[in-house]
């Protein structure tokens, strides 16, 4: 079985990259998950509220018709040179190859993490359970974006969320501690409870969960519970196939791997990012849409490197929030606008020249000026916005 394109993974990356590559030869798109891909986003959101329909990015039809050869519930084990072999021992040869596995959500480690009622919300089918869940009082753990997303979408189907995190404050990885601070006092206000700096000691419950014991003695009745923690990026693969892999994907700008003829994108890629100065993974939705069809430019013979500005966007209750650059390392920050009235820019410097911001409820012509800003490193604050 020949393929001149072979895709690894159905999620964000692999379907534009797939999309990229449509009409140009034989292709082959290899997901281990039943569905065909789907918009991830509305997951925590919309969907999750039961105001919109499984967000699936194309018809059935769009695949066959575009020659797209799609293999669902199917993993890639190993890739040997130009050909890799599946969990169903098929072989499948190729001219170039793409690796776009994406990630797998933390497990806590804690007893009573596989009773009936707890959660994940990584896939569409994750979110489809807990959507469907008759429960009324949800615990989360976990307070990154995807765990306060899922508390407000949850509390707005009237449910009683509580967020437990072991950090200090929440979103921790992503801002400050006053921007924490005023999420945090925003979410409290719309009736979510959170608790920080607490760790989970055991989900309780016969089969069925009943509460969360906290570490600290606290227990906290509960009839679900949604862990997010975090993802695990999917590297199995790389290993298996002796691709240098670590905490994600090794590449290079133009996304190839340390094996010829194969690249990697979305979330397990690690590169270099040069408007963050390092190189990570992103796991952004832009920057999985951006790797995935600069990996396909790629494949089909073009030589674009990586250039990149990822931004970031979450939706809480009425609060639109994007981000952009890095809001670590700063020596100086300053504020425009009403964090009161709910809308207002945070903007971060280092050596006078703006890293990145956090902008709350801000129109797209001034954020395009905030990115502007940081790509060029320009000396810039906030309060020359009027917001």
């Amino acid at each position: 079985m020949y393929y001149d394109y072979a895709v690894i993974g159905g999620g964000v990356a692999g379907y534009f990259a797939v999309k990229e590559l449509a009409g140009k030869g034989k292709v082959i798109m290899i997901s281990d998950e039943p569905d065909l891909p789907y918009d991830r986003p509305p997951l925590s959101k919309e969907y999750l509220r039961g105001e919109k329909n499984a967000p699936f990015f194309e018809k059935p039809d769009f695949y066959s018709s575009n020659g797209i050869t799609v293999l669902l519930n199917e993993e890639t084990e190993k890739i040997e040179g130009n050909s890799l072999i599946t969990s169903s021992g098929l072989r499948i040869r190729f001219k170039k190859a793409l690796i776009a596995t994406g990630g797998r959500p933390k497990k806590l480690g804690v007893p009573g993490e596989n009773k009936r009622g707890v959660y994940y919300l990584r896939t569409l089918r994750d979110a489809t359970m807990l959507r469907m869940s008759e429960a009324k009082k949800v615990v989360i753990i976990g307070g990154g974006f995807i765990g306060v997303e899922a508390a407000a979408s949850l509390k707005q189907t009237n449910r009683e969320v509580t967020v437990v995190e072991a950090m200090p404050r929440i979103l921790s990885k992503f801002s400050d501690a006053d921007f924490s601070s005023y999420v945090e006092g925003y979410l409290k206000s719309r009736g979510i409870e959170i608790l920080t700096g607490e760790t989970v000691e055991s989900i309780n419950g016969s089969k069925q969960v009943e509460g969360v014991k906290l570490k600290g003695g606290k227990e906290i009745k509960a009839d679900a519970v949604l862990v997010a923690v975090g993802i695990k990026p999917s590297v199995e693969l790389a290993l298996n196939s002796g691709i240098r892999a670590g905490d994600g994907i090794d590449v290079d700008e133009y996304l190839r791997t340390s094996a010829q003829d194969v690249y990697a994108a979305g979330d397990v890629a690690m590169l270099y990012n040069k408007y963050i100065g390092e190189k990570l993974r992103i796991e952004h939705w832009n920057n999985a849409q951006y790797t995935g069809v600069l990996a396909a430019r790629n494949m089909l013979g073009s030589s674009e490197a990586y250039d990149f500005f990822s931004t970031i966007w979450s939706d809480l209750f009425d609060l639109h929030i994007e981000s952009g650059g890095s809001t670590k390392g700063w020596d100086e920050k300053a504020t425009a606008g009403n964090p009161e009235n709910g809308k207002f820019v945070i903007t971060y410097m280092k050596e006078k020249r703006t890293i990145g911001y956090i902008a709350v409820n801000v129109e797209w012509e001034k954020l395009e000026a905030l990115n502007d800003a940081v790509k060029n490193k320009k000396e810039i604050k906030a309060d020359s916005f009027l917001i």
